[in-house]
């Protein structure tokens, strides 16, 4: 592998790591509130104080921030994945995990699932995000050259990457999606880092 390919995985690498850490700190500084779509007032009413609060604003601005990092790190992934003879292809995990990402971007800043038709849209941007982890789990699984494990932690961690779920599975879910993450950008950092040596 050229000098200059690993040292973009690598940064890359390192981008997923920040990415997972900072998606297992957004739900625990996220001020939760119960969202019931059948009574807006009283949503609105337990919402308002809480949505305009400096944790809201910055948890937000984290996992935004954290949705940027990952798409660097899903290019690390399908880089570190895409010359391996063996296994499935990790195109389709790119392609989809690119896609969830895009169409998830636009709504973190606004409760969007309000609005029946948003909520739509939002629900097929993590259908994607959630297809696009789970190939990359396959091509990490079938490819032998990342951990497992790593794959599959944050394949399920993204996939139930679910805002409306209660706060506690919020904060576990960040957990595994931090493990995944920073497992497999330590596990591309020391591969490339043996493959520049080479």
């Amino acid at each position: 592998m050229p000098a200059h390919t690993s040292t973009r995985i690598r940064l890359d690498a390192l981008a997923l790591g920040l990415s997972a850490l900072l998606f297992t700190a957004f739900p625990l500084v996220r001020p939760f509130f119960r969202l019931d779509p059948r009574s807006p007032d009283e949503t609105l009413a337990a919402a308002s104080p809480l949505i305009t609060s400096g944790p809201w604003v910055l948890a937000h601005l984290m996992v935004t921030l954290a949705f940027v990092l990952l798409l660097y790190g899903m290019l690390a992934l399908y880089a570190c994945l895409a010359a391996v003879p063996r296994g499935p292809s990790p195109i389709l995990g790119l392609v989809l995990s690119l896609a969830g990402i895009a169409l998830i971007m636009p709504m973190l800043g606004v409760e969007t699932f309000i609005l029946p038709i948003v909520g739509l849209m939002f629900l097929f941007a993590l259908l994607l995000l959630a297809v696009g982890s789970i190939s990359f789990a396959r091509a990490i699984w079938r490819s032998g050259v990342l951990p497992r494990g790593a794959g599959v932690l944050l394949a399920i961690g993204l996939a139930l990457w679910f805002p409306p779920f209660p706060a506690l599975i919020r904060i576990v879910d960040g957990f595994v999606i931090g493990a995944g993450g920073v497992w497999l950008a330590w596990a591309m950092w020391r591969e490339t880092g043996s493959d520049a040596q080479a």
